[in-house]
């Protein structure tokens, strides 16, 4: 919220209703207070031209408190579940299913025994890492996530990175279209960002998008038992859906 400029109460209040109607209103040729009160704005108004009645009732609502990044750490670190930082405010995550967090568990053990199996440089890492996205001010968590050589540590936070290399998402049907889009658009701020894995639950299919040499996105889809994911970015590493998704159908409701 910008701070009104105005050089008298009576054009301050205006440009709240200016903010609510879209216009100024006629109404407003009195002294106008405003008072801040436990976050929320109580406008008080005396007018000498026309009765107070004739002003529309408008509820307005709270104003939340801007969260400081160090206050989310501190809050987070004691929080019995886990929240994400968006720009002063905290979202809460929803905790996930049978399926969800076994989906998550054998991706990172695969790509983990790929990266073992040809001596890699590179480390896989699960739900518990923290990423912090500089350009939106967010601190996020991912499924399972890959960094190349070594994580660079936020403010030398060992609980958060700024480098990843791949992002892995299992989708929820909560979450599912804003991993797909903002979140997406998130991660392609980060410079070491590379690929990003998307993983259904109601049925076989891993969305694979993967960054081009002119910073364009390929997305390739993989469906069915038959179906070999590809990860360029970690030396074409395999994910054999099969494998993968071998106990979807036990673990459904």
């Amino acid at each position: 919220m910008q701070h009104c400029k105005s050089e008298s109460n009576a054009e301050c209040i205006a440009c709240v209703f200016e903010c609510i109607y879209g216009k100024r209103s006629v109404y407003l040729e009195s002294i106008f207070f405003v008072y801040f009160q436990k976050k929320r704005i109580f406008v008080k108004s005396f007018t000498m031209t026309t009765s107070i009645a004739a002003i529309p009732k408008v509820k307005i609502k709270s104003i939340d408190a801007f969260i400081s990044l160090e206050k989310y750490f501190q809050d987070e670190e004691k929080a019995l579940h886990k929240s994400e930082y968006d720009n002063g405010k905290i979202i809460k995550m929803a905790g996930g299913s049978f399926l969800h967090d076994n989906l998550a568990t054998l991706t990172c053990t695969m790509l983990n025994v790929f990266v073992e199996n040809n001596d890699l440089d590179f480390i896989v890492n699960g739900s518990e890492t923290k990423i912090r996205i500089e350009r939106y001010n967010k601190v996020v968590y991912a499924d399972a996530l890959v960094v190349l050589e070594k994580p660079m540590y936020y403010n030398d936070r060992n609980d958060t990175i700024t480098n990843p290399l791949i992002v892995v998402e299992v989708l929820s049907k909560s979450t599912g279209k804003h991993d797909r889009t903002l979140k997406f658009d998130y991660y392609r701020s980060i410079e070491s960002f590379k690929e990003y894995v998307l993983i259904r639950q109601e049925r076989k299919l891993i969305s694979v998008y993967t960054k081009q040499n002119d910073n364009s996105w390929l997305m390739r889809d993989y469906e069915g038992d038959d179906a070999t994911a590809i990860l360029y970015a970690l030396h074409e590493c395999p994910i054999s859906l099969k494998r993968l998704y071998r106990n979807m159908e036990l673990m459904k409701k």
